[in-house]
């Protein structure tokens, strides 16, 4: 089996400190890639910064006989990503590879007691973070007609409770995914987006306890998820616009699609013909995998020519 390299590419892996991003960051470097390491250095909510996370994760990977470099700009801002970028283009001449690892998590709880800033915090750091990065980099990407890109979603969208801020912020990243990938699919670019959700111990399974932290660390450490990171960030990634659970040593695809439903013959239904044919729009049995909302919008019966609409994915 060919080893997988990185030799000759350039990578960003945004809340690199430690953890996931360290993880991340560790694996492409110790197979040939040279590494900005990109943190803040706050806590996980969001709070304080502190330039020595990224430093120490920077010099631990040198240590392994890698190359990293460190930088603490922040990520939610215009101003933070191109900082980020330019650091990196300074320093090595090229972007090949971005992991958009940073998160935080500052609005959990009851949806009553979730304050205007913690929702704008989360949704700052991991939606737009994660778009202020792609935006930077997309012209570069596209004129070399080569790039990786990795976003890191979560689970949390499939349902949090009412924490909303974090699902939502998490949930954004999956969509900023699909739509990116649907534009360089459309280009012919050697350019590939796709996401991972992750299950693995951080700072916020300690809040969990004791107990289950220690059983988070035996059996989802971080590395076991940089694996499919790697696998994502190669020359070789073998899907562009997909998303996987990873954890543990393994990893699934995670896809949104679209049943057959119900096809009401008469435009001028009534909730009480919904309600009746409810059921069918339910069933999944032969359901689909839209690859852009026109292909999803052409299983309604009509005339709208919706190849028209391609324009929009290029």
């Amino acid at each position: 089996m060919n080893e997988m390299r990185f030799e000759g590419r350039v990578a960003i892996v945004t809340g690199a400190g430690g953890g996931l991003g360290r993880a991340y960051a560790t694996a492409l470097a110790q197979r040939g890639a040279k590494v900005l390491v990109n943190d803040l250095g706050g806590d996980f909510q969001g709070q304080g910064t502190d330039a020595g996370y990224a430093a120490q994760s920077a010099q631990a990977i040198r240590d392994l006989g890698g190359i990293a470099e460190a930088n603490s700009d922040t990520v939610a801002t215009p101003e933070g990503a191109r900082a980020i970028v330019a650091d990196a283009m300074a320093r090595w001449g090229q972007v090949d590879i971005l992991v958009n690892n940073a998160g935080i998590v500052s609005g959990a709880g009851s949806l009553d007691t979730i304050t205007d800033e913690q929702w704008a915090n989360d949704l700052a750091v991991s939606a737009s973070g994660t778009f202020y990065l792609c935006r930077e980099l997309w012209k570069p990407m596209q004129e070399r007609d080569y790039g990786r890109i990795v976003n890191v979603a979560s689970g949390s969208w499939f349902g949090m409770g009412s924490g909303v801020p974090y699902p939502a912020a998490k949930g954004a990243v999956w969509a900023m995914t699909r739509a990116l990938a649907s534009a360089t699919t459309a280009q012919g670019r050697n350019i590939r987006i796709n996401a991972i959700m992750p299950i693995a111990s951080s700072r916020m399974t300690v809040l969990m306890g004791e107990a289950i932290d220690s059983i988070m660390r035996r059996d989802f450490p971080p590395s076991a998820v940089a694996p499919v990171v790697a696998l994502l960030a190669h020359e070789t990634a073998p899907c562009n616009g997909e998303m996987f659970s990873v954890g543990g040593g393994g990893f699934a695809r995670v896809f949104a699609g679209v049943s057959p439903g119900y096809r009401a013959t008469d435009k001028h239904w009534t909730p009480e013909d919904a309600r009746e044919h409810f059921d069918e729009a339910m069933c999944t049995n032969g359901f689909f995998i839209p690859s852009h909302s026109m292909e999803e919008s052409a299983v309604y019966t009509s005339d709208v020519p919706w190849e028209a609409f391609e324009a929009f994915y290029s």
